[in-house]
C-alpha cells in the first residue's frame, strides 16, 4: 500500500539569511522568520492526514518539526540518519566568497551525477548515507504498520521525493 510522505525544509536560520553555508557542522535555531514559516506549513499540511514526523536531530530542523507537529498534534521522531552533510570547510562561510573560491564544488553541488567535496567535509555521495539515502530504508520499515500520512523535515542540501 502506497503512503503519502511529505518533505519539507527546515525554516530560514540567520545564516540562511546572511547567505552563508550551513551543514550539520553548524546548529544555528530558526529566526522569526523561521518560525513564521514552520506555523505557514502547518496551516498547509492540515487535513493531509499526518500521523508522525521524522526529523533530523539538527537545531533548526527539531525546532520546525516541533511547531508543526503542536499545531498538527502529532509525534516527532528524531533520526539521526537524517542529519545534514558536514561540509567542512564550506560550514558558516559566506555563500558569495565560496562561489569565487570553489565554484566547481558550489555550481554543481545540486547538480545530479559526480561526486564532490568541500575541504574537510563529506562528499556529496556520501552524504546520501546520511540523508535521504538512508532514510529510504529505514522509512519503507518504519511505514509498512500501515497508517495514512508521514512527513519528514529535511534539509536543503538532501532534498528529494519519493513515495514509499
Amino acid at each position: 500500500m502506497a503512503k503519502d510522505f511529505y518533505i519539507f525544509r527546515h525554516g530560514e536560520t540567520e545564516l540562511n539569511r546572511r547567505r552563508r553555508w550551513q551543514g550539520s557542522g553548524t546548529d544555528y535555531d530558526l529566526t522569526e522568520d523561521g518560525v513564521s514559516q514552520a506555523e505557514e506549513l502547518s496551516a498547509k499540511l492540515a487535513g493531509k492526514g499526518i500521523e508522525v514526523i521524522y526529523s533530523s536531530p539538527l537545531l533548526r530542523a527539531r525546532h520546525t518539526a516541533e511547531i508543526a507537529a503542536r499545531m498538527l498534534k502529532v509525534p516527532v521522531k528524531t533520526e539521526a540518519d537524517l542529519r545534514e552533510c558536514f561540509y567542512g570547510e564550506a560550514e558558516g562561510r559566506p555563500i558569495a566568497e565560496l562561489q569565487k573560491e570553489m565554484p566547481e564544488i558550489v555550481n554543481n553541488w545540486s547538480r545530479p551525477g559526480g561526486d564532490l567535496r568541500f575541504p574537510g567535509g563529506e562528499s556529496r555521495q556520501g552524504s546520501f548515507g546520511t540523508g535521504a539515502g538512508r532514510f529510504a530504508p529505514t522509512g519503507r520499515r518504519k511505514f509498512s504498520d500501515g497508517g495514512r500520512g508521514r512527513s519528514r523535515r529535511h534539509h536543503g542540501g538532501d532534498a528529494q521525493s519519493f513515495r514509499l
